[in-house]
């Protein structure tokens, strides 16, 4: 009798561990992917970022899931692309200039006039140069899941107005610290100094820079509004932006998921640029609304400083690098 429960007792339990096993199984069928940026909740990252996690978990039955992380929860871009490089299951919003140490030439995406239109711009994207580049920041250990993010027009706040890059001689604009937006900013005229977003409002309130430089819902959301009054469209990029994974990760997903990610993010870039441009011209509104005085700029005198001062500023492109990249967009 003992012998039979004791067999019993055996037999129980090897089914239990076979269940678990089976369930462990299932688990780590599972995969998750944490997406970080630094927008805030409610911008319009963050809105299509959730709204491409449904989608992502209905295209794979929940064996595929996205948790957003806004906010630079999981840290600054540096560190997260360098997360992302070590393997770590994640995706980052990043810009192209922040290759330009891995992969210098693909930089160039990011300086200021390539395009007048959102729509030209992102033509760079279906090109021979570009699928180059991108086999690129293969080998430098990253893969772009999503190469054609519509992220803003950059305008320019200021203390006066500005119509001509003369306006801008001794002029201290707030840039990020970043080798391409000081010399974006060099190039239209103005002095650059390099911050931290936090700190634009005192700074401007104390009158340590003489403006700042974004997209509208950023000039907005930043109420520096109620410190400088002047709008100038400058329009000195139309920033497009890639959510950037690691390659290790990346070859470690089934070609079922790397698909998944490939076709819903396409549809995720389409519902962030509605989101933006509604955001945009909202913005637009609002601060018309707050008192700030709108310029339309001659951006002219300002594409040419910047097509005959950016190259000289990264010897390290290949060579004619900004005129060929501009042919691409404005054939």
């Amino acid at each position: 009798m003992l012998t039979q429960r004791f067999f019993r007792l055996t037999a129980s339990l090897a089914l239990a561990g076979l269940s678990t096993v089976a369930l462990t199984g299932v688990a780590q069928a599972a995969t998750e992917i944490r997406v970080a940026y630094g927008n805030q909740p409610g911008e319009p990252v963050d809105v299509a970022v959730k709204a491409w996690a449904k989608e992502v978990a209905e295209a794979s039955g929940g064996e595929l899931t996205l948790k957003a992380f806004p906010a630079s929860q999981l840290g600054g871009e540096t560190e997260v692309m360098e997360q992302a490089r070590f393997g770590s299951p994640l995706i980052t919003i990043t810009a192209y200039s922040n290759f330009i140490s891995s992969v210098p030439d693909l930089a160039v995406l990011d300086a200021p006039y390539l395009a007048t239109d959102f729509d030209s711009k992102l033509k760079v994207f279906d090109s021979d140069w570009f699928a180059e580049q991108e086999k690129k920041v293969e080998a430098a250990g990253y893969h772009i899941v999503i190469p054609n993010t519509v992220y803003g027009v950059r305008q320019l706040l200021s203390r006066e107005p500005v119509a001509t890059p003369e306006d801008l001689a001794g002029v201290k604009i707030r840039v990020q610290n970043s080798p391409m937006y000081v010399a974006a900013i060099k190039a239209m005229g103005a002095v650059p100094t390099p911050m931290s977003l936090g700190d634009v409002y005192p700074s401007l309130a104390q009158g340590l820079v003489d403006g700042v430089e974004n997209p509208l819902p950023v000039l907005y959301g930043g109420k520096f509004y109620e410190v400088v009054k002047n709008l100038n469209l400058t329009s000195h990029m139309h920033t497009v932006a890639p959510f950037v994974t690691g390659e290790a990760f990346w070859q470690q997903l089934s070609p079922e998921d790397q698909k998944i990610l490939t076709e819903t993010g396409q549809e995720m870039a389409q519902n962030l640029r509605t989101l933006v441009e509604e955001q945009t011209e909202k913005s637009l509104q609002q601060l018309e609304d707050a008192g700030v005085q709108v310029h339309e700029v001659d951006t002219a005198p300002f594409r040419e400083r910047a097509q005959e001062e950016i190259p000289k500023a990264f010897p390290q492109w290949s060579e004619g690098l900004y005129q060929r990249v501009s042919n691409i967009i404005n054939d």
